[in-house]
């Protein structure tokens, strides 16, 4: 081996080159725990799919018949017991009718879940 001495460019340059050669490596940190969250959130998933649910409708299981009638009320007022002073519904009458879909629209707090 030769005694050889750097002077200060080369030393910088070692340097330069050194933290260049790290600088990927420390950027790695936030991917691998990326791909470890999508590896985990993947597997969750896959759970919820392959999931095969105890009820069991098809050989044996029973008839199912088909609902009829239909859901109606009349004149229907509401009042939650936190919040006796709002009155949520008022005089509600309507009929929802088997078979049928109906869709229930309003602002914010007029009652839709509490038609439900």
């Amino acid at each position: 081996m030769t005694d050889k001495r750097y002077d200060g460019g080369e030393v910088l340059g070692i340097m330069f080159m050194i933290f260049q050669a790290i600088m990927p490596i420390t950027s790695l940190g936030p991917n691998v725990k990326a791909f470890t969250e999508a590896k985990i959130g993947g597997r969750l998933a896959f759970n919820v799919i392959d999931h095969v649910p105890d009820v069991r409708y098809g050989e044996g299981a029973p008839i199912r018949t088909p609902v009829k009638g239909q859901i109606e009320f009349t004149n229907v007022e509401f009042r939650y017991p936190t919040r006796p002073d709002l009155q949520i519904l008022k005089s509600l009458t309507c009929s929802f009718e088997a078979g049928k879909t109906t869709a229930i629209v309003g602002p914010s707090g007029s009652g839709k879940s509490t038609i439900i």
